[in-house]
């Protein structure tokens, strides 16, 4: 089935055209997502503050007790969290299987098994895109517990396009990759059909959202207007998926920009990107001092290591080849 976008071709380099067998792929996947599950249970076993997953796992234990968790006010006892509920329905719903666990290994499960079917996905074509894994997006996600691995497969894979629902703002951007309409569909079904569930959460969802600062699409921050040049390549999957994200609120702490990466298409496209990435990450984290709002800190640094390198390989005709 045909997606909307054209398909062209471009050379891939030897080293990044020969795949390896499914069963050297899946011994990869299971590697890479036992790894990925044990760093986020650690991490957030050692957290001292709330992580970005303990929303959701929270609001989905509320939900089974059949409560509203759209309602609960922050810092009470039935909401010990620094802010209300900011995700929507569908988030809710992929996080129910895990949420009868502790938390720290609620979330190791649930992110494991996402970059374990992340790297199954990048692997169909070589190993040079798992570079994706050395990058600072893809460790400050499971750092914090973040959805970024999920909307990456459903930037990659049209028939789990459907995740994208989880965070519409990111996965709305994310989908411009394959810009298949199955995708598109299966998000916006899986949407609708929570409402069933609990009808008046958009209303309430958007309410909450009135609460929510420091979300900027990027091309409104000051070093992101050059990213409308992306547009000349919007025929290119990496053209479309740059300019999309770059349009769409998110939080410019590393995390978020994990499906950015999708723009390399070689080994050395990818570990080029992650390099780039790591520099501008330890940048951030050397210059940090007591007191600062690290967070709001990052954009800038974000900006210049992810989204800047990213233009780069678009503008140089990376991602011709779907």
């Amino acid at each position: 089935m045909r997606s909307w976008g054209a398909r062209s071709s471009a050379p891939v380099s030897d080293d990044d055209r020969a795949a390896p067998d499914r069963r050297a792929r899946l011994v990869i996947a299971l590697l890479i997502g036992t790894a990925a599950a044990a760093y986020t249970g650690w991490s957030l076993s050692t957290a001292h503050q709330p992580s970005d997953f303990e929303f959701w796992w929270r609001a989905a234990r509320v939900l089974l007790d059949g409560g509203d968790p759209y309602l609960r006010v922050e810092n009470t006892s039935g909401w010990p969290l620094p802010d209300r509920l900011f995700y929507p329905m569908p988030a809710l719903l992929v996080t129910i299987p895990v949420a009868w666990m502790p938390l720290p290994l609620a979330a190791g499960v649930l992110l494991g098994v996402a970059t374990g079917v992340l790297a199954w996905a990048l692997s169909r074509d070589g190993l040079g895109r798992l570079w994706i894994f050395a990058t600072p997006s893809f460790v400050m996600a499971l750092k914090v517990g973040q959805w970024s691995p999920v909307l990456t497969i459903a930037a990659l894979v049209p028939a789990l396009g459907w995740l994208a629902a989880v965070k519409p703002t990111l996965g709305l951007g994310a989908l411009f990759y394959r810009l298949d309409w199955r995708a598109f569909a299966g998000a916006a079904l899986f949407t609708v059909a929570t409402i069933a569930i609990l009808p008046a959460w958009p209303r309430e969802w958007l309410a909450n959202l009135h609460h929510v600062v420091s979300h900027p699409p990027p091309i409104a921050t000051p070093l992101g207007a050059v990213l409308i040049l992306a547009a000349f390549r919007w025929r290119t999957p990496a053209g479309r998926l740059l300019l999309a994200m770059a349009c769409v609120p998110q939080l410019l702490f590393f995390a978020d920009q994990l499906p950015v990466y999708l723009v390399a298409r070689t080994r050395t496209q990818m570990a080029a990107l992650a390099l780039c990435g790591a520099i501008a990450w330890l940048a951030w984290f050397v210059r940090l001092h007591n007191g600062d709002l690290y967070v709001l800190r990052a954009a800038p640094y974000v900006m210049i290591g992810v989204y800047a390198p990213a233009l780069v390989l678009v503008l140089r005709g990376s991602g011709r080849r779907q």
